[in-house]
């Protein structure tokens, strides 16, 4: 009988196979991780969108003088803004809006008034309400 001659080396394929899986595996990852990046941009939402941000309140002068195209140092954006919060605030404390007072609504059994909170973040006007509220629980189902 003729001997069967076995190599005392591993076979290159054992070497070569997961090298490749490996080596593409890392090339694909990151082409994928840049065209997310490329498509959905950084952060929540649409590219461009910056979170964190908050709006500013600006007197008219200062729009009119940025429309025209003039020079405004952050100082006077800084000092102006701060100029109208003074004056938002003022308002605010003389006479409380509704948006910032407790309501009560009355409900039709005769349980507790429930008392909702409205918030009045004026920062986060633009969201919806479910985002900045706390979502109450549903009521299990019964069976």
């Amino acid at each position: 009988m003729p001997a069967t001659v076995v190599d005392e080396n591993p076979s290159l394929l054992w070497i070569a196979i997961p090298s490749v899986l490996l080596l593409s595996g890392y090339f694909v990852r990151k082409w994928y991780l840049a065209r997310r990046l490329r498509v959905h941009g950084i952060g929540k939402g649409a590219p461009g969108f910056q979170t964190g941000v908050r709006k500013l309140r600006v007197p008219p002068e200062l729009i009119a003088r940025i429309r025209a195209g003039e020079e405004v140092s952050p100082d006077e954006i800084a000092a102006a803004a701060a100029r109208m919060e003074a004056e938002e605030r003022g308002e605010v404390t003389a006479e409380p809006t509704p948006q910032s007072k407790k309501t009560e609504t009355k409900p039709k059994s005769k349980s507790k008034p429930v008392e909702k909170e409205v918030p009045s973040d004026p920062a986060n006007e633009w969201l919806p309400e479910g985002i900045t509220a706390p979502k109450k629980r549903a009521k299990g189902k019964k069976k």
